[in-house]
């Protein structure tokens, strides 16, 4: 009978489940999605609960397509910064405030002004941004104080569905990394942080390695998953850290460009350094002892699912013909310009104010102009990301694409001439949850450490697209005016959203 590691991806849309034998062969995919519930302007939410019937649902559908197998080991990626609180029972004490969160902005700009901005750089090397589970404690403490007294434990989202699984309750560095109380070069919980912030410490879940055990698949949970009871769990990782692994991004003068709902820049480092302007994240990745450089844009496909759900109609294409219809607009869009910042902005900004803006728009434009223009600020925004990364002495050969925008080779061009870098994309898979399975692969024995899984199963390049002269100054120009609307907007913005607080 083959033997399989199961990959778990709780993304933001949706959750997904691969089973994957010893050659990296994918036997079972399945996949079940949610909703982002945003019950006041915003917030952004979802139900813990639903995150879990829904990888109850798909780890079914995964084991009934690989057939009857002995599964080793279970891995784990999930979105990152999230805040789930948990009574001591493991019930949810409400729901989870998730990533595009911007509710926190208040509690943000107090605490920081209160510590100082180096003085948190200093012990976690990065800035406080709305989202991160730090922003959200600190909100709930004076919004929703009651529910923090319930709480046993604080955890990542896909520390919950994993520890429904087994009653442990545990974390791993390239997840806690990104809650702003974790010290990224110590590799342990600030304490200093979370005192300042006035949040209980014993909140915050005991902290193993991402190949580390975290326990058996217990037999309440083995009967609403399907799987037998007893199956060894390992911890896992944040969704763009395993996405990385998943793509063989693990070591310095690697990059990879992530278009999912939000988009990443990641760069891998030997060290914990970071942009001292605090325009970009430091991060743990998977791989011990090694970090990265993240920029990170909030709105990137979820800018054009918003295009084509909110604006165009529900009559429009598919995402394929969509992206297609772009191909007939030249570069630049005929003048008509996207600021991705729907949901306020991260890198270079950190802006929660920031909001998304056409600008230029003429008789002229048509569905396929807001299209381009879309793929175009995207790309933009990543490349504001990729600057300061290159400020920090990391220069990379080429981009590797991943995520569901990726899938359009019209985009990778984009990127590649906006980037002025060859971009490159693997055969499709679903990396982070791959990445998740490689990691169970290691814990139970397969290979010796991360990099020899990376190895073994990285899909090979599948098309690379390179930049082209004409076009890499012609967006040079174009990011010229991109960041001078921007800046002209800036105190809009802010007016703007100060409006509709009051």
């Amino acid at each position: 009978m083959r033997s399989l590691v199961i990959g778990v991806d709780l993304g933001t849309s949706g959750v997904r489940a691969v089973a994957v034998d010893r050659s990296g062969l994918v036997v079972g995919n399945a996949a079940r999605g949610y909703q982002i519930l945003a019950p006041n302007p915003g917030y952004a939410e979802q139900d813990p609960e639903e995150w879990w019937r829904s990888t109850c649902q798909a780890l079914r559908e995964c084991i009934t397509m690989s057939g009857h197998s002995i599964i080793e080991g279970i891995g784990f990626s999930g979105q990152m910064h999230g805040t789930v609180l948990i009574d001591p029972a493991g019930g949810v004490v409400r729901p989870a405030i998730i990533w595009p969160d911007q509710r926190s902005g208040g509690s943000c700009r107090r605490f920081v002004a209160r510590v100082g901005a180096d003085w948190l750089a200093a012990r976690t090397q990065n800035s406080l941004a709305t989202g991160f589970q730090l922003a959200s404690l600190l909100w709930l403490s004076e919004n929703d104080p009651s529910s923090l007294a319930r709480a046993f434990r604080v955890l990542l989202p896909k520390d919950f569905v994993r520890g429904r699984m087994s009653g442990v309750w545990a974390t791993e560095p390239s997840d806690a990394c990104s809650t702003l109380a974790f010290d990224c070069a110590r590799l342990a919980w600030s304490d200093e942080v979370i005192a300042a912030a006035g949040i209980r410490r014993d909140l915050f879940p005991e902290c193993r390695g991402s190949c580390d055990s975290a326990g058996y698949l217990k037999g309440t949970a083995a009967a609403e998953t399907g799987l037998p009871a007893g199956i060894r769990l390992f911890m896992g990782g944040g969704d763009t850290p395993s996405t990385a692994l998943g793509s063989g991004v693990l070591s310095k003068g690697q990059c990879m460009a992530t278009i999912g709902s939000g988009g990443q820049l990641v760069a891998p480092l030997d060290t914990p350094r970071y942009d001292t302007a605090l325009r970009t994240n430091t991060f743990c990745h998977v791989v011990p002892h090694t970090w990265y450089a993240m920029g990170a844009i909030l709105s990137a496909g979820l800018s054009l699912r918003w295009l084509r759900e909110n604006i165009l109609g529900p009559d429009v294409p598919d995402f394929a013909r969509l992206t297609a219809s772009a191909e007939h607009v030249p570069p630049g869009s005929e003048g008509l310009i996207f600021l991705p910042y729907l949901t306020g902005e991260r890198t270079p900004h950190m802006n929660p104010d920031a909001c998304g803006v056409f600008f230029g728009l003429t008789p002229r434009h048509t569905a396929a102009h807001m299209v381009r223009a879309v793929m175009e600020g995207v790309a933009m925004a990543l490349a504001d990301g990729l600057d300061i990364v290159r400020s920090l002495g990391v220069t990379p050969e080429s981009v590797f694409a991943a995520g569901g925008g990726a899938k359009s080779r019209l985009w990778r061009q984009i990127l590649a001439n906006v980037f002025d870098c060859p971009i490159a994309v693997t055969e499709e898979r679903e990396r982070a949850a791959i990445g998740a399975a490689m990691i169970a692969a290691t814990g139970v024995g397969w290979f010796e450490n991360l990099e020899k899984a990376s190895d073994a199963w990285r899909a090979p390049v599948k098309d690379v697209a390179d930049p082209q002269v004409g076009q890499v100054e012609h967006y040079g120009e174009l990011r010229a005016l991109f960041r001078q609307v921007y800046r002209s907007l800036e105190e809009c913005m802010a007016a703007r959203a100060e409006s509709l607080r009051h």
